[in-house]
């Protein structure tokens, strides 16, 4: 789902594209301490599409990583929010050669909002990677959203939670403590176990992938004082 990007404001033009060279600043200057990415590079083996997820702080720190270990980023959708703030994102996915998918993410009921979920599982189904924050885009922090349970069942997708830490970073006084890595910064990174099945009961399976996010996230900060 590609925006017009001739109607973009120069707000909007301005605050991807910063997106987009911070990111890459971090791409390219991070120096990453990464445990377990055979976890990634075994999902990404596998025949079945592949969810990567990590609570949405961590974004500016997981999305470079994926890029490295992708390379190609347009194997990848990204959901973004369907208002204000999703007109930037949409140019930063753009610039990445990802696909955005904006969605009304605050509970939509509509015919409309069914289209695009049933469109967004068809691209997964058929070989598109799927980047989520589960807790975003407003929160609360660390508390999932039913989205991605629904999503992995009805695509048979494997899930691999993603956990970063920094400790030279701004991190963003807000609800999610977003952390922006300076450049140069050693960036801690700790992959999960891929979940390749989830239990029946819904709230069951959003506490699992809850405690994983958690583990990933607590166990990525330990290595990062563990290894000086």
């Amino acid at each position: 789902m590609m925006g017009n990007s001739k109607g973009d404001s120069f707000k909007d033009k301005l605050n991807g594209g910063g997106l987009y060279w911070l990111s890459q600043i971090v791409r390219k200057t991070a120096k990453p301490a990464i445990i377990n990415k055979n976890y990634i590079l075994s999902a990404i083996e596998d025949e079945r599409p592949v969810i990567i997820t990590g609570w949405h702080g961590v974004t500016m720190m997981a999305v470079p990583l994926l890029q490295n270990i992708y390379v190609d980023f347009s194997s990848f959708v990204i959901i973004m929010p369907d208002d204000w703030r999703g007109t930037a994102l949409r140019i930063w996915t753009e610039k990445m050669k990802g696909t955005p998918y904006p969605m009304n993410l605050k509970g939509d009921n509509t015919l409309s909002m069914a289209r695009k979920v049933t469109r967004l599982i068809k691209q997964v189904s058929e070989g598109k990677n799927l980047y989520l924050t589960p807790d975003g885009p407003d929160g609360p922090s660390h508390v999932i959203k039913p989205g991605i349970v629904f999503i992995a069942r009805k695509t048979k997708a494997i899930i691999v939670p993603i956990g970063a830490y920094c400790r030279s970073a701004y991190i963003v006084p807000r609800w999610d403590r977003y952390s922006v890595p300076y450049p140069f910064s050693k960036i801690s990174y700790h992959i999960g176990e891929p979940i390749e099945s989830l239990p029946e009961d819904a709230s069951e399976a959003e506490q699992l992938i809850t405690n994983s996010l958690n583990r990933v996230t607590l166990q990525a900060a330990a290595d990062y004082y563990e290894r000086g």
